[in-house]
């Protein structure tokens, strides 16, 4: 009998973009990208989100992004997060809130142009310390000798992106 007169055979094979290999680590957390937005998992505290919601976050749906499925009974055919709702969640693990009920986590988004003027504004705060540690304090004072100044310098001073993004 050859495969061509099997009436119901059935299709063993996946499409290229949903098979992930065996020997690849897989990460939990890890969702395709949102074009157009940062994405980042917030812990499910009340207090947590509400301070993301004030500073641009919003919710991201289940049919916005498809999250890694790795529980046994998980069903085939969802988008892997466990929210009973339309948001996308998952449990935090072992960590559990006031009332016993494992902790969550919510997946949020902002608009990229907004994160990324949030980061501006903390590399700018960063770098105001690293000034003081580099001994540029306010009205020249500063506690560092000038025998160190040198090598203090080097040890904060600001990194080019070229460098960082390699």
């Amino acid at each position: 009998m050859n495969d061509k007169t099997i009436a119901n055979k059935r299709e063993t094979t996946l499409p290229e973009r949903t098979r992930i290999p065996m020997s690849l680590p897989v990460l939990k957390l890890s969702v395709p990208d949102i074009p157009g937005y940062h994405l980042h998992w917030m812990r499910g505290d009340p207090a947590r989100i509400m301070q993301a919601q004030r500073a641009g976050y919003e919710f991201v749906e289940q049919d916005e992004v498809n999250v890694v499925n790795t529980g046994l009974a998980d069903d085939a055919g969802s988008n892997g997060s466990t929210d009973l709702g339309t948001r996308v969640s998952l449990s935090a693990g072992g960590d559990v809130d006031a009332q016993g009920q494992p902790e969550r986590l919510y997946l949020m988004k902002i608009k990229q142009e907004w994160w990324e003027d949030d980061q501006s504004v903390l590399a700018d705060k960063n770098e105001q310390l690293a000034a003081v540690m580099r001994g540029e304090g306010v009205g020249g004072e500063t506690y560092i000798p000038d025998a160190h100044k040198k090598t203090v310098k080097s040890m904060f001073s600001k990194k080019c992106k070229e460098v960082l993004n390699g």
